[in-house]
Formats: C-alpha cells, structure tokens, sequence
C-alpha cells in the first residue's frame, strides 16, 4: 500500500467508512500491544461521532524491520503527525512526519517506503532481489532521524454507496521534498499521486474494500526510480455493536527499483472507537517479498470534533 493514512476512520459503510491499511511502515507482532490497548480503553463507551466534526487530528508512530530488497537489516521508525479537515464531500489530510532509520546507510525513503540507495547491492536469485551477484552493504550501522517529507492530501466522495453501488472516492496527494536526501530520509524531489478508494457493505457486517493508485515519482539527479503503481484489498468487520473493528488486507506496490521484487504485504487493523471523537488502532503486517519489511506494528490514537 502506497503512503496510507494514520487514524483512518471507522468502518461502518458510506462516506468516510474506508480504513486503509496503515502504509508501509506498519504491520507485525500485535501481542505485546494488544494488552495495553484493551486496559487503556476498558469501560470507555462507545459513542457516536457529532454529524458536524470538522476536524480529526492525531498519530500513528510504527516500527519496521527488514532487508528491504537489501543484504543488510534496517529498522525504520516512523511518527506521522496528521491534520484533516472534513468536508460533507470529502477531506483533506496535512501530514508532518518524523523519520528514523537506523542501519548500514543502504536505503533511502522514497514515496514512504525504504528502497536500497545502491540498486547494484542487494539480493540475488529467486526473482526476488537483482537477477545478478552482489556484494554486501559495509557492515557499520548508523542512525539518522529528522523531519520526513511533509505530504497534503484529498478526497472526494464521488458516488455513495446505494443498493448494488458501491461508495467510490477519489484521492489525490503531493509530497512536498523536506526530508533530508543526505541522511537517506527521502529524495529531495517531489512527488504526486491519484487514486480510487472503493468499499461496499456485502452483508453479515462486514465491508469489502478495495484502493489504488499511480505516483509519479520525482527523480534524484543520480538515479531514475520506477514511478509507482499500488493497490489493496481487504475486508473489514464491526465488533461488539461498532465499539470495535477489525481489518484485514493484502497490498501491493510496484519496486522502485527496476530488477527487484514489488513490495507484498497482509496488513491487519483492529480499530477501538471511545468517547468524545477518541479512536485507537493496533495494526500489523507481514512481508511477503524481499521488497517489503519483514514484519511492522503501529499503535495510533486520533480526535474528531
């Protein structure tokens, strides 16, 4: 899944239902959180969101681990603090993110995802890496941290969902270069995307979902990067009378990097509603393809009102 939003919102059907996977950053082991969040949010009632909120803001920090198409591990932690506005017909979403990688320097955040800095190093065989040998990454690590690339986005509910139609959105967002390219915490070039978002309730509560989109990828003066096509599918579930929801997806993004494996993700969600516009997400995922983290996890809490 291409740069997905933190503190989506509930799954519930019609405008707003559509809870993306959590992007790139997230996904893995959800036991270890799964205690805290249920103690947190123990005897909080669920309660519906007020017709006119105007405004959700919060964040979603995530841990990731993996090769990343690469012969060295890099963990990444990424904290996206967002802003959105809500419209009747749609919102638009400000996000200031604050990135830390930590590794042998072999990879560089390209659109949100990590992808290797020096495409002749990396994995060989197997189609999932360079179809050629390649030698190792240095062995020293280091850890960079600052501010990532600030991201706008927006959508537009174009059609709500009624009998057979599905609700269908369409989504846009510029990436703006503010992180540093030096540190490897993103290009220095800008970035713009389109999408769809489709879902349709199908029946014993649960919601089908499914999104993609193209990105054109701004290239670095020293290395032209695949610009990126991705898409996923998922189905979702309100539990215990809409208090909570649980999500589960499949995701795919094109590589960057021409020659290596496309990113392959099952992403999991559970999202908890509380009182007064408070909402909790735990999510997970699993990598599939050397493209992808091994494993990640997210922990976010966001407000309307």
């Amino acid at each position: 899944m291409n740069a997905q939003e933190p503190g989506t919102t509930h799954l519930n059907g019609g405008r707003g239902s559509k809870a993306s996977p959590a992007g790139h950053f997230t996904g893995g082991d959800m036991s270890k959180f799964m205690c805290g969040v249920w103690l947190l949010l123990a005897g909080v009632p669920a309660t519906a969101y007020a017709a006119d909120d105007e405004w959700q803001v919060g964040s979603s920090p995530s841990f990731s681990s993996g090769g990343y198409g690469t012969s060295s591990r890099t963990e990444v932690v990424h904290t996206p603090i967002t802003a959105r506005r809500l419209f009747s017909d749609g919102d638009v979403t400000l996000v200031f993110p604050f990135t830390c990688i930590s590794g042998s320097g072999g990879v560089t955040v390209v659109d949100g995802t990590p992808v290797p800095t020096n495409p002749a190093v990396g994995r060989a065989g197997n189609g999932r890496g360079p179809s050629t040998p390649t030698t190792a990454l240095p062995a020293v690590r280091t850890t960079d941290c600052g501010l990532g690339d600030i991201v706008l986005r927006a959508r537009y509910y174009l059609v709500d969902e009624r009998g057979w139609v599905p609700t269908i959105a369409l989504r846009a967002h510029v990436k703006t270069p503010t992180a540093s390219a030096e540190r490897g915490l993103g290009t220095g070039k800008p970035d713009e995307g389109v999408g769809v978002e489709v879902s349709r309730t199908i029946g014993g509560g649960l919601l089908a979902m499914a999104d993609g989109g193209f990105t054109f990828i701004g290239d670095p003066d020293d290395f032209d990067y695949n610009n990126n096509w991705w898409y996923d599918v998922g189905i979702g579930r309100d539990l215990a009378n809409g208090l909570l929801n649980l999500s589960v997806f499949f995701a795919e993004d094109r590589a960057f990097v021409p020659r290596y494996a496309n990113a392959r993700d099952i992403l999991t969600a559970l999202t908890v509603k509380g009182a007064n516009g408070w909402r909790v997400q735990i999510s997970g995922s699993f990598g599939l393809s050397d493209g992808a983290p091994d494993h990640g996890f997210a922990l976010g809490a966001s407000r309307r009102f």
